[in-house]
């Protein structure tokens, strides 16, 4: 394995040296240039040297890179930029939140390998087009205690087409449930991160925030599918609103700071901003780690446990 990776790597270093040789001040690469600047090479003896950068500079080509022989006294190569560049990349939002979704689970703790893997292929596919109307996702939220077995047996089954039984714990106060699903996406809401799909045991669809998800399985094929033009973010935030989760909140926001609440809300022009549904715990944690930057003006319950918040902070500083 350790020699696969040498190689893979002494194979970038060497097309990286190439893409990047007019920065050097060099049309062409020679021998002597390789062996003394790109890594991999300089530990060679000569004979291996050049049977490795020989078989190397074929691989290179075999794999499309425009490489070519220049004449001269000393054997040198170069490649041709122009036909080594790929057009301008664009993707649509859906694309656009997943790429974030994958790079904020690079930084996380129980993900971070988990995301450099098959996964990474598995929501380029489509299983998480559902993030696209999403704000934005922080690793200080779901991301950082999410579960990997958690999540790839969720994608399993929306690939798949498959139901799925789950445990599903309300809170740390109450036993866990065993709940079934059939599961149309995954959806994030500010720093959290919610299953949709169609709650066999309620008959209707339904959200749950997958932190509090475990010991997931399949079971069957799945049955209910979501209809033509569901919305699955709007699915999420109703729920929400049902439970009185998601508010409207008014606040004083010093300009320039505070960007995690000004991103989200409206302008009033005076100082303050305005935010519509927004979840209020994610509110209420947010508005105290930005005090005094910003203030929350109401609503005044959501006011109180800010300054709850605030206080126990600051017993625990004393």
């Amino acid at each position: 394995m350790d020699s696969r990776r040498d190689d893979l790597e002494r194979l970038v270093n060497l097309t990286f040296a190439f893409l990047s040789a007019e920065s050097y001040s060099r049309k062409y690469l020679t021998h002597a240039w390789i062996r003394t600047h790109v890594n991999g090479y300089g530990c060679l003896g000569d004979a291996a040297f050049r049977k490795k950068l020989s078989r190397d500079l074929a691989y290179l080509r075999r794999v499309g890179v425009p490489l070519e022989q220049v004449s001269g006294t000393e054997q040198a190569y170069r490649l041709r930029p122009d036909t080594y560049q790929l057009p301008e990349v664009q993707f649509t939002p859906a694309e656009s939140a997943v790429l974030g979704l994958i790079g904020e689970m690079g930084q996380s703790q129980e993900l971070d390998a988990f995301a450099r893997s098959g996964w990474t292929k598995i929501a380029a596919g489509g299983a998480e087009r559902e993030l696209s109307r999403s704000p934005a996702v922080t690793n200080a939220g779901d991301l950082r205690t999410l579960s990997a077995h958690t999540l790839d047996a969720v994608l399993r089954a929306r690939h798949r087409g498959r139901r799925i039984a789950f445990s599903y714990a309300r809170s740390r106060a109450l036993e866990p449930s065993t709940r079934t699903m059939d599961p149309w996406g995954l959806v994030p809401e500010r720093d959290r991160i919610y299953l949709v799909g169609f709650d066999l045991d309620r008959g209707a669809p339904r959200c749950f925030r997958i932190t509090r998800i475990s010991d997931v399985q399949l079971i069957a094929p799945a049955t209910h599918l979501p209809a033509e033009g569901t919305d699955l973010q709007e699915v999420v935030r109703e729920q929400l609103r049902r439970g009185r989760q998601l508010i409207d909140a008014h606040l004083s926001i010093t300009p320039g700071r505070a960007v995690a609440l000004s991103s989200v809300g409206t302008d009033n022009g005076d100082g303050t901003w305005t935010l519509r549904d927004v979840e209020r715990d994610w509110l209420v944690r947010t508005a105290a780690a930005s005090a005094p930057d910003a203030v929350l003006l109401s609503p005044s319950d959501a006011v109180a446990d800010v300054l709850g918040l605030l206080k126990r902070a600051a017993g625990a500083e004393e």
